[in-house]
């Protein structure tokens, strides 16, 4: 659970910092990365392996592609991000293993899932 916040905590300071450059220049700098699901794999890399073995599948929720980090044990969370990288819920984990509560109709409505990495360690 730890690993999990501190991973989520970092990300979302990552993003805080890289969205508030300043567009006063000739080129105007994207919003979000470009691959966010490359950056996200990457990072779940560099980290300890997990049990079960994280995942990052690709969903449309709402309109919108998604991701949905999946992995480790014992009520973690598993948290759905945008294609920026924002967390938008814990989409089922924790104690009740319903999530967050923040997006109760992702499993009956997200569609179109892609599994685009498993840990292989």
């Amino acid at each position: 659970m730890n690993r999990t916040f501190t991973f989520l905590a970092a990300w979302l300071l990552f993003l805080v910092t890289a969205c508030s450059a300043d567009l006063s220049g000739d080129a105007a700098t994207a919003p979000c990365p470009s691959d966010f699901s490359a950056t996200l794999i990457e990072q779940l890399k560099q980290k300890p392996k997990q049990t079960p073995a994280a995942e990052v599948t690709q969903y449309t929720y709402k309109g919108n592609t998604v991701y949905l980090v999946t992995g480790g044990c014992c009520d973690n969370y598993n948290y759905l991000f945008d294609h920026c990288g924002n967390v938008l819920c814990a989409a089922s984990g924790g104690l009740s293993g319903v999530g967050d509560g923040r997006c109760t109709d992702f499993s009956t409505t997200a569609t179109n899932p892609v599994l685009l990495w498993r840990d292989p360690r």
